[in-house]
């Protein structure tokens, strides 16, 4: 028992400081940086950092955390819920791909990978609040 509630609380911290760092991005560092002279190095710089942590590591830990309470609280991945989760878990890390590696990265030069960052990055933060609220939805068994 107290593997499963380790592993649950290790799966809800991490993806509390996933989806609300995108949040904290979003509505505090967005609003702040955005008409400041060091505009552009803040972005890469907190982009880079956010990347590391929120994102690969972050999402890492979440695909081991939750394939492990997958099996250990709900015996697999039979769960409709859960093969859906998975799925979309998947469909977020290619876009957190493609908002780091593409978008991000050019947008200091370009105002068209600009735009795509920023509705790049809008997408994945829904995305991401759809995956904690398809968490609870399997948490409760529905």
């Amino acid at each position: 028992m107290f593997t499963k509630e380790i592993l649950i609380w290790l799966h809800v911290v991490l993806a509390s400081f996933w989806v609300g760092g995108m949040m904290f991005l979003s509505l505090v560092v967005v609003p702040y940086v955005k008409d400041k002279p060091f505009r552009n190095e803040a972005f890469q710089e907190v982009g880079r950092r956010f990347s590391l942590y929120g994102t690969l590591l972050t999402l890492t830990l979440l695909l081991i955390t939750g394939l492990a309470n997958a099996y250990l609280i709900h015996g697999g991945l039979e769960r409709r819920t859960v093969k859906e989760k998975l799925v979309l878990f998947f469909l977020v890390v290619i876009i957190s791909l493609v908002h780091d590696l593409w978008a991000g990265k050019r947008a200091v030069d370009s105002e068209y990978h600009r735009r795509w960052a920023k509705v790049i990055g809008i997408f994945n933060l829904l995305l991401g609040l759809v995956m904690v609220y398809m968490g609870v939805r399997i948490r409760l068994g529905l």
